[in-house]
């Protein structure tokens, strides 16, 4: 695994004791484990895995002696590499790509399916559907329903893509649109004792909506009025923080099948949003 994916997935921003690595994989396991996540079995196993991954590629790089500060300052590689700030050779460990790029027969097939998910989620946006008490409303009952016929159709596609190549930004578009659609299918939902529970309950359904705000920016700014641009995506991290509280808060239950949700979903447009920066994925 890229050493930039790992440090992502454990959150951390560069070298770290290995007792705090080891902490960070033990309370990873307490959140994602198959056994403490029984509604999202697959996904669970995906996530397990590449916790692994991540943790034997982190033991391994932190420990390895660091560089010299001889070593720490070498002449620049590329034009790109030369305004990188704060640019050493542990940077250029983190900065390494193995994710080859797409090949033109793979782009051919993925993209059409891609834009096709792209399209069922902008009718999704655009007649504010991610309310859920809009979605049988006149017209917007059937603008919901055409959403969720070109989502599924552009997954049955990326799936079968996928089967063909698994290539990891296709692995990472096809987690989020199921995500996207198991989202979308839980709906507002109305969780019990909702009274000793209101002041959390509200807290993720005020994040659910905020996450969606960015993720509506990102895939379509159009639909944000120019002076508004910018603000959601600023909030995502408070969103995650929402997620996770939730999430470790509720250990069983309709809640803590939300919160899991919501945290992986988040997750995986973070992955989505890292290929693109890359120029892995255009969209």
């Amino acid at each position: 695994m890229e050493l930039r994916r790992a440090l992502t997935i454990f959150r951390l921003k560069g070298r770290v004791p290995v007792d705090e690595l080891n902490s960070s994989f033990r309370e990873l396991v307490k959140k994602y484990h198959p056994d403490k996540v029984h509604d999202y079995p697959d996904w669970a196993h995906e996530r397990m895995s590449e916790i692994n991954d991540a943790y034997e590629t982190l033991a391994l790089w932190l420990t390895r002696p660091k560089p010299k500060k001889s070593q720490q300052h070498s002449k620049p590689s590329t034009e790109q590499d030369r305004y990188r700030p704060g640019r050493t050779d542990i940077d250029e460990a983190v900065y390494l790509r193995d994710v080859v790029e797409l090949t033109p027969a793979i782009k051919k097939i993925l993209y059409p399916a891609f834009n096709q998910f792209l399209n069922g989620l902008g009718v999704y946006y655009q007649y504010g559907l991610e309310r859920p008490t809009y979605r049988n409303e006149g017209i917007r009952r059937f603008r919901y329903r055409e959403a969720i016929r070109l989502i599924l159709q552009a997954g049955k596609d990326i799936e079968l893509l996928f089967q063909r190549f698994s290539h990891p930004a296709i692995k990472s578009i096809l987690r989020f649109m199921k995500l996207t659609v198991a989202e979308m299918d839980l709906g507002e939902p109305t969780f019990p004792e909702y009274m000793k529970y209101r002041r959390h309950d509200n807290r993720l359904r005020n994040a659910r909506r905020a996450f969606d705000d960015a993720v509506k920016e990102y895939f379509f700014p159009e639909l944000i009025p120019t002076h508004l641009r910018g603000r959601a995506t600023a909030r995502l991290y408070a969103c995650y923080a929402d997620f996770v509280v939730y999430h470790n808060l509720f250990l069983k239950g309709e809640r803590r099948r939300a919160g899991v949700l919501m945290t992986a979903r988040y997750d995986s447009f973070m992955e989505l949003a890292e290929y693109r920066r890359e120029g892995i994925l255009q969209f």
